[in-house]
């Protein structure tokens, strides 16, 4: 069973480098609209129309962050101040806020101060779903479900305590 599935798992890693940059960026671009009407039935719930792919803190250097690859899907909050010292006040707000935080999330947080990302260093509280791909529309479900719980959690989060970092801005 193992290796069936490792060669399963082999062969659409080479499905996968084979789509042109064209058909890559259709099939993102496919995901995502898909994404955005999945998520459609929260409209009605949040009085307006929030688009959940860049759900906006209003908190400058702040971010929430979807995003889908070809072997994992993730969710985080990225702090992005440029200031080390002020970075470090915003991630120590997140830490007192801790267990509000993670009684709001279904899955196990990953709580990094210092994450190297390509645009530097960022602080980032980020979960992670492994061995799937945006280029495999059998799980583009699962991914949408993912990407959902952790969304929502944390609009809801933000709803609640947002103001406390805003406040910590000016």
């Amino acid at each position: 069973m193992f290796i069936k599935k490792l060669v399963s798992l082999h062969f659409h890693t080479i499905k996968e480098t084979m789509y042109s940059k064209e058909e890559s960026k259709r099939l993102r671009k496919d995901f995502w609209t898909s994404f955005g009407v999945y998520m459609k039935k929260y409209n009605h719930l949040y009085e307006n129309k929030i688009r959940w792919v860049n759900d906006n803190t209003k908190c400058k250097d702040i971010y929430f962050r979807l995003d889908v690859t070809k072997k994992k899907a993730f969710f985080s909050f990225d702090i992005q101040h440029n200031d080390d010292g002020m970075r470090a006040l915003f991630y120590e707000q997140f830490e007192e806020l801790k267990s509000v935080i993670t009684d709001s999330f279904e899955h196990n947080l990953t709580w990094e101060p210092n994450y190297d990302t390509d645009y530097g260093d960022v602080s980032r509280i980020y979960v992670e779903l492994p061995n799937i791909s945006i280029f495999n529309k059998d799980t583009w479900q699962e991914i949408f479900q993912f990407l959902e719980k952790n969304i929502v959690s944390a609009h809801d989060f933000w709803d609640d305590f947002g103001e406390i970092f805003k406040t910590l801005e000016d």
